[in-house]
């Protein structure tokens, strides 16, 4: 199971997320390339502009390497002027993955995640 989840969400300029799409598509393989055992882009329904990138990886160096390398580096300046910038990342730890071959409850020797009881 992948320990570390990586979201990063992307803000696309108006009448220019097709062509963002277009060329960021190809960084989901390369992260799959680098290490990410789950790779995936998401668009929000409500909002076309805004994209939401999720990758799963066992550690965090696979991931610096996958942004800081050559192929990623050329995609974003490729696609600078679509996207708006700063692009922050953020990391998650997976708990919980009910997923087929996924573990149930949280790892061994991690305290489980809580839900916090509604008001």
């Amino acid at each position: 199971m992948a320990d570390y989840v990586n979201f990063i969400e992307w803000h696309t300029h108006p009448f220019r997320s097709d062509r963002w799409y277009a060329i960021w598509q190809a960084s989901l393989d390369r992260a799959r390339a680098y290490g990410a055992s789950t790779s995936y882009l998401t668009r929000n329904t409500d909002d076309p502009l805004h994209f939401r990138q999720v990758t799963h990886w066992k550690n965090k160096d696979d991931f610096e390497r996958f942004w800081a390398s050559d192929e990623i580096s050329g995609l974003r300046q490729e696609a600078f002027n679509y996207f708006n910038k700063p692009v922050a990342y953020v990391w998650h730890q997976l708990v919980a993955d009910t997923a087929p071959g996924g573990e149930q409850d949280a790892r061994e020797g991690d305290e489980p995640v809580a839900a916090e009881a509604s008001a």
